[in-house]
């Protein structure tokens, strides 16, 4: 019985690594950083989603899918988020 354990105690710790390695991703920059000044302008003139994926599809020569312009404004001009731990009175 302690013999077939310890393959499986073996294996279990690899994939135990393997989840703790993707965990911890590491930050890329979107292609869209580069035009974050020129969208959000476009976006307070009244500028739908599809609006500006056509812009830069067009004007910069980069393709990019509506939602995904959305989600990246979305978190360009959400307010920063205040931790509830900070928040608390000592």
């Amino acid at each position: 019985m302690s013999r077939s354990a310890h393959p499986l105690a073996h294996q279990l710790a690899a994939v135990r690594q393997l989840r703790d390695g993707a965990k911890h991703r590491r930050f890329r920059r979107s292609r869209l950083d580069r035009y974050r000044a020129e969208l959000v302008e476009l976006a307070a003139r009244g500028a739908s989603w599809r609006d500006l994926a056509v812009w830069l599809r067009r004007y910069r020569r980069v393709v990019v899918h509506p939602t995904t312009i959305g989600r990246r404004l979305a978190s360009w001009t959400a307010p920063p988020s205040t931790d509830a731990a900070n928040n608390r009175s000592r």
